[in-house]
């Protein structure tokens, strides 16, 4: 009898609430996360060149003009999210600086005249790369898109095959294979401004470590041009949206009038129910156990267990312990309301799995236990009662 008291006062009070369904809207909501794009889509080409110093032990003994070189790379790589990202490519170098008259990549006719003992040398380098990418504005800002200025850090390693002037033996000064490989590491702050959806301009502050033997390292700036390819924006969870309602005169008599009909209906169902209530029972009743143990319910987009429902949860435990030939259906559900049809289906199962878990860490028998997922609604009262469709529903197995 109680059962069906409920459902009747719940039905009287939707058909009170006017009928908005058709003018609910539904918009992107970036505060739920972001949604992941295909594998095909966020790539870039890197396109840059600039100068580099070098500040070894030897070099620094030459003077700053003398140790500038130029330097170019071009790179391919993808973000995987708004926030990270990689990229992979070659780097060329020119290197100058100062080294003793041993030193592999001396110019042996040209003596420092600053410093006795020292020449100076030149490499040349090419090798490829790899770098992980941090996009530092997206990270601490949230994801913007068409947002002008983006930091984004990098880092990485690669090799660089060498070569040095023939100097040597009477050499004819040209450039020639060091048979030499020089391993490197090195951390950048890629400074990216926005000229269209699909080009970047950005200046690039770079610091390098070549040869770790040695450990000589160098810095150096860049400058260049990201073309981004396909889509280079992020898509955000949908959310319902409804509207503000402003009534007119005759529309709040037709409510209120709604309303004091509903408070009858009620008040007559109450009335109902206490002289049910107060009827005595002809035949002693066995107690029998409800086919709905419990239900757990969960905030928009949530699927974490709080203290309140974990407490619940150690009851239910405990009555499952003390029935353990009985056997439990564990079901997640998502309102249909809000959010795509992947991010529910994802929740659902989240959800479920987050209660059988929790409920095996209790010390159910997992034997006991089996989980499901239902894409209806579990109530279908609508979009007004849609966080009654956000559960687990525990109940007895057929």
């Amino acid at each position: 009898m109680k059962k069906s008291v409920l459902l009747a006062l719940a039905a009287v009070a939707m058909s009170a609430a006017p009928a908005v369904a058709q003018e609910v809207t539904y918009e992107p909501d970036c505060s739920q996360g972001i949604l992941r794009n295909a594998a095909k889509d966020n790539w870039f080409i890197t396109v840059e060149g600039g100068a580099n110093m070098m500040f070894s032990k030897h070099d620094i003994v030459a003077p700053k003009k003398d140790r500038i070189a130029p330097n170019a790379a071009i790179y391919f790589g993808k973000w995987v999210d708004p926030n990270f990202g990689f990229r992979f490519g070659v780097n060329w170098m020119n290197m100058k600086g100062a080294t003793t008259p041993g030193g592999e990549y001396a110019k042996v006719n040209q003596r420092l005249s600053n410093a006795p003992g020292y020449y100076t040398e030149a490499i040349a380098a090419l090798g490829p790369e790899f770098d992980v990418m941090v996009n530092l504005t997206n990270w601490w800002c949230g994801y913007r898109p068409g947002r002008v200025y983006n930091a984004v850090v990098h880092g990485g390693a690669g090799a660089y095959w060498t070569a040095r002037r023939n100097y040597k033996a009477n050499g004819d000064g040209q450039w020639t294979n060091a048979h030499n490989t020089l391993m490197f590491a090195n951390i950048g702050l890629q400074n990216n401004f926005r000229l269209s959806q699909h080009v970047d301009f950005f200046i690039d502050l770079q610091y390098t470590i070549l040869d770790f033997t040695a450990l000589r390292h160098d810095a150096a700036v860049y400058a260049g041009f990201n073309f981004n390819l396909g889509k280079t924006t992020w898509d955000c969870p949908v959310t319902v949206v409804c509207p503000t309602w402003k009534y007119t005169d005759a529309e709040g008599d037709a409510l209120v009038a709604k309303l004091n009909a509903a408070e009858r209906k009620v008040a007559d169902l109450q009335s109902q129910l206490d002289a049910c209530l107060k009827r005595p029972a002809t035949v002693q009743q066995k107690v029998v156990d409800c086919e709905g143990l419990a239900t757990v319910y969960y905030p928009i987009n949530q699927y974490g267990l709080s203290a309140r429902e974990k407490t619940i949860l150690k009851s239910v435990a405990s009555v499952m312990q003390e029935n353990p030939s009985k056997k439990y259906v564990l079901t997640g559900w998502a309102d249909n309301y809000t959010g795509t049809e992947d991010i529910n289906a994802r929740l659902r199962q989240q959800r479920v799995d987050g209660v059988y878990n929790y409920l095996v860490s209790c010390g159910v028998d997992a034997a006991q236990l089996e989980t499901r997922t239902d894409n209806a609604n579990l109530t279908d009262y609508g979009v007004k009662a849609a966080p009654l469709d956000r559960a687990v529903t525990i109940r007895l197995a057929d």
